[in-house]
């Protein structure tokens, strides 16, 4: 009698900035099983965003180990792929050990740093390098900080790594990253490929520090006897290169060609659609970082505030108290009908697109004593959709309109809010079975590496599952517009 075949599985890491996802996939893009771990957020005054880069590695073993006690349906995986949090930075000494905490995306200390960059790199030449304007949230003007704030630290750099690509140097020992990573930091050059001199230079950047640069799905190397006593992950299991959470996040919500766009409602909120080249017009407005599809970028908009703004106000202002059977957010008095009398800029972490201004600056704007809690759940929702409206907008200046909508993560759950958020686009959204779609990405690269499907195009179809389609009501759409010019008129008054 011939042995039945071992079932083939990939090992999923999504490294976030408050927890780590761990997911084990099938071979058909099922989810075998997951779990989460949470690590803590050191925020403080000044711009400090910063997390300890052994929380991350405890934080994933304790997943593992939990997946590798389900039984042989679950454990052990074929292949391990890693995607996470962009924009970050992990330093090593020469003994390859942690100098300081790892700086991670949120912290944007270094803004004047950002801005002596420019004085040195002309801003147009950042805009056609990169293909996107310089933040001071990015990787590039954070190491001139150190340099200047640090210098100790600093003297003592021998390597550079972005966070997920820590975590596959401590499975394998091989620090290198990718194109889509290598991009979001304002020292690489998306047109050629490759670390830019003149930008490296102007950020006393060493270029020996940097990671070497290959494929998302190339395989990083072999889980390591150190690793697999930590984590229950087998000796000698392929770990993947990997790609930073944007890339990964547009595979796992389906979006394969510029027809169609996405949009995810997390802790931020960002809008993206697939494009073969950097568009002029729009330069300096989104963001352009590199795909792991070969020859494309990923064009983004982004609201910073997006869910952040939502649990500001249920947590901090509102203290909601979630009755049995309620949703955190749910709206539950009657629609007021006709054009918005109540509206809400999302700028709490800052503008995001188009106007790129990260000094936070939110706003309640026509408040009255009328106004209830549920009308300024609505006026949060409406003006997060109002900022996400724009930036659709420019993804679609010099090009054909997006024809079709997904959306993912969080704020995904709630219909009341994706409702609101078709009637102001103007377009069906779709959701999709598995949320939390930068994991789905993740194993879509694991399976394409491991030869599960002869393209990533394959794998998109196979993985991304689609769940329900929410249509705009178009009796709403009129008001809406309304609304929208309404409330373009009072973003500029603020950001002004």
């Amino acid at each position: 009698m011939k042995e039945q075949e071992t079932p083939k599985k990939a090992l999923a890491i999504d490294l976030g900035t408050s927890r780590v996802k761990v997911v084990v996939f099938s071979e058909n893009g099922s989810v075998l099983a997951r779990t989460e771990r949470s690590y803590p957020l050191d925020l403080q005054p000044g711009g400090i965003a910063e997390q300890s880069p052994d929380d991350w590695i405890q934080a994933v073993c304790a997943c593992t180990k939990e997946l590798s006690s389900m039984g042989n349906e679950i454990w052990p995986p074929n292949i391990c792929s890693v995607t996470g949090q962009m924009h970050g930075l992990v330093l090593l000494d020469k003994n390859y050990k942690i100098l300081r905490k790892a700086i991670i995306c949120s912290d944007f200390r270094a803004e004047q740093e950002k801005q002596e960059i420019e004085s040195l790199v002309d801003n147009e030449y950042i805009l056609h390098t990169t293909g996107s304007p310089g933040i001071g949230m990015l990787p590039g003007p954070k190491f001139l900080w150190l340099k200047k704030h640090e210098p100790d630290v600093h003297r003592e750099i021998n390597k550079l790594l972005f966070p997920k690509d820590y975590i596959g140097f401590v499975m394998t020992g091989d620090g290198s990253t990718d194109p889509s990573d290598a991009s979001g930091t304002m020292l690489y050059n998306c047109i050629s490929r490759e670390w830019d001199n003149s930008l490296c230079e102007a950020s006393a950047v060493p270029l020996h520090i940097l990671p070497k640069i290959r494929t998302a799905e190339s395989i990083r190397g072999y889980v390591m006897p150190s690793f697999a006593g930590l984590s229950a992950i087998p000796e000698g299991t392929p770990v993947i290169i990997g790609g930073g959470d944007l890339p990964a996040t547009v595979m796992g919500t389906g979006i394969s060609s510029d027809k169609d766009g996405g949009i995810s409602l997390g802790t931020a909120g960002i809008i993206f659609r697939l494009a073969d080249q950097l568009h002029e017009s729009v330069l300096g407005k989104i963001f352009h970082f590199c795909h792991t599809l070969e020859n494309t970028l990923v064009s983004m908009g982004s609201c910073p505030g997006t869910g952040f703004s939502v649990d500001w106000f249920e947590r901090d202002i509102i203290r909601t108290a979630l009755a049995p059977g309620k949703r955190v957010g749910e709206i539950t008095s009657p629609e007021a009908k006709g054009i918005p009398d109540l509206y809400f800029l999302p700028y709490l972490l800052g503008t995001g697109s188009p106007y790129m201004d990260y000094t936070p600056k939110g706003a309640f704007l026509g408040l009255s004593h009328h106004h209830k809690q549920e009308d300024m759940r609505r006026a949060i929702y409406e003006g997060i959709s109002y900022s996400i409206k724009q930036s659709l907008e420019l993804l679609q200046v010099d090009r054909n309109p997006v024809e079709f909508i997904r959306v993912c993560a969080g704020g995904s759950y709630n219909r009341d809010w994706l409702q609101i958020l078709a009637n102001i686009i103007g377009k069906p959204l779709q959701t999709l079975k598995q949320k939390d779609t930068a994991v789905v990405g993740a194993a879509i690269l694991g399976g394409f590496a491991a030869g599960w499907f002869t393209s990533l195009d394959e794998g998109i179809k196979r993985f991304a599952k689609t769940d329900e389609v929410m249509q705009p009501d178009e009796e709403r759409i009129a008001d809406y517009l309304v609304g929208y010019e309404k409330y373009l008129c009072y973003s500029k008054m603020i950001v002004e």
